[in-house]
């Protein structure tokens, strides 16, 4: 099999040339607060990913303009292995004792914005905290958009190579031009992404703590714990509605704010997918806070609604922020948040799992099969939104579904070498494979480094193939992948 590997070299240069420039930022706040192995970790391996990177794409060769669809799934998978490798020193030389494995799991857990950690967060130095959260921003949209974006000559065949990472059944390109369609969507990100600043600013946490939550909650990372006390002050009402609101935001069909960029606003409001992702929230949340209510977890009413929609958030977009005690609820809520983050957010969003358009159409196919045990004879073709579903589109839905939970089971099998109870062993492979970060048993505190490093490892590539949507990861096992006489595109 061969490979375009100038392409593929300018490709994870730039990649890590961005990931170097990033690096920047935490660099800086750890000379500010005197952070000086941090520092040091930064400083040293921000130089080489900035030098490899621009002297890479500085000095290879121009290439042929054609990526095959072959070559777009090894270009994102590399790539991302590379990031998540550079991603993992600043944790692995900031001498903290942190292992190897540990620190490959922090960096995965980051950029694929699962939002869990095999470290104690309350202890480690502010800024490789903040290196976590700038990762999983980054990562939320997709580290090759964000290269095409930037790169437009990068940009060739740029959609094949997003289709192999964006989330989503389908990627749609809303421009002529790919690249214009990569820069839009993080113009549209960065609003979001300041206007939760901003709102968070006015409250008690801060600065340091107001950018931690804002770019790991539109991201749907939400890797700060919101169970207890954060840095001394309160999570009120507010905060957790505003972590709500734009978790919700980015676990929302970025499709919808493009429509609203070019000012269509009845096909904005009209999105079949997000109405659909709205009233399985709005069910999901009327069912827990009634829960929650009946079994006296809380007093009123309202905190068990406000409580229960919050946390139905949390899980439906994949964030998996914790506000309560999840051990304490009732099963029925359990039940509900299972569900909820099962099904996932919409297609082209930040979120992982499923996605919304994907249950959609497996449900109209269960009906439509239904229907035709009744009227055999009868045509009836599956509609989203007025429009028909190809056979093509729904076989290719069908079958991510079923390899979705087949690679599930699977890996519970996996998982349960590490003896630890069911609940937990379910609720560990929830949580890396919807990269939601958390969910019942022992995991409800998101740590991970309860497992052996076998358990962390095997969790961190299930992370990654959630975030990838499975196929990235999948066809490196596929012999037609390798073998060139066989492969055609």
């Amino acid at each position: 099999m061969t490979y375009n590997h100038r392409l593929i070299i300018k490709t994870i240069s730039a990649i890590l040339l961005f990931e170097g420039i990033a690096m920047l930022i935490p660099l800086g706040f750890a000379c500010y607060l005197g952070e000086t192995s941090s520092a040091t970790a930064f400083f040293c391996t921000s130089i080489i990913g900035i030098a490899f990177g621009w002297t890479m794409t500085r000095f290879i060769p121009k290439t042929k303009k054609v990526v095959k669809t072959r070559e777009g799934y090894f270009i994102v998978i590399v790539s991302w292995l590379f990031v998540v490798f550079i991603g993992a020193m600043p944790y692995l030389l900031a001498d903290q004792g942190y292992s190897f494995i540990s620190c490959w799991f922090e960096s995965m857990a980051g950029w694929t914005t699962t939002g869990a950690s095999t470290l104690d967060l309350t202890t480690m130095p502010k800024s490789l905290l903040l290196w976590k959260t700038v990762t999983s921003w980054l990562g939320g949209m997709g580290i090759i958009v964000l290269t095409i974006s930037i790169f437009p000559r990068l940009g060739i065949g740029g959609q094949k190579m997003a289709a192999a990472e964006v989330p989503g059944p389908e990627l749609e390109k809303f421009t002529a031009r790919f690249g214009d369609t990569a820069k839009i969507s993080y113009r549209i990100y960065l609003v979001l992404t300041v206007l939760e600043f901003l709102m968070l600013i006015p409250t008690k946490m801060g600065p340091y703590y107001a950018l931690l939550n804002t770019l790991s909650s539109i991201s749907t990372a939400g890797i700060v714990d919101l169970s207890g006390t954060q840095a001394g002050f309160v999570i009120t009402p507010y905060i957790k509605g505003v972590l709500a609101f734009f978790s919700l935001a980015g676990s929302i069909s970025f499709i919808v704010y493009f429509m609203l960029y070019i000012k269509k606003w009845k096909a904005a409001f009209t999105n079949y997918e997000v109405r659909v992702y709205l009233c399985i929230i709005g069910v999901a949340a009327l069912i827990v806070s009634i829960s929650l209510y009946r079994s006296g977890m809380y007093s009123t009413y309202l905190d068990s609604l406000g409580n229960g929609l919050v946390q139905v958030i949390s899980f439906a977009s994949t964030s998996g922020f914790i506000i309560a005690d999840l051990s304490k609820w009732p099963t029925l809520c359990k039940v509900a948040l299972l569900i909820v983050v099962i099904i996932g957010g919409c297609g082209f969003s930040t979120s992982g799992s499923l996605k919304v358009i994907r249950v959609i159409v497996f449900f109209k196919l269960i009906m439509r099969g239904i229907y035709k045990r009744i009227h055999p004879q009868a045509v009836k073709p599956i509609m989203v939104q007025g429009k028909p579903i190809s056979a093509t589109n729904a076989s290719s839905i069908t079958v991510f579904i079923l390899l979705y939970f087949a690679i599930f089971i699977f890996s519970c099998l996996m998982m349960s070498l590490e003896n630890f109870d069911m609940e937990t062993t379910l609720s560990a492979v929830v949580a890396a494979f919807t990269n939601n970060g958390t969910c019942f048993g022992k995991m409800t505190t998101s740590d991970f480094g309860q497992f052996s490093a076998f358990g962390q490892f095997y969790s961190s590539i299930l992370m990654l193939a959630g975030r990838l949507e499975m196929y990235a990861v999948i066809v490196l096992f596929s012999r037609s992948f390798w073998n060139s006489d066989r492969a055609r595109s």
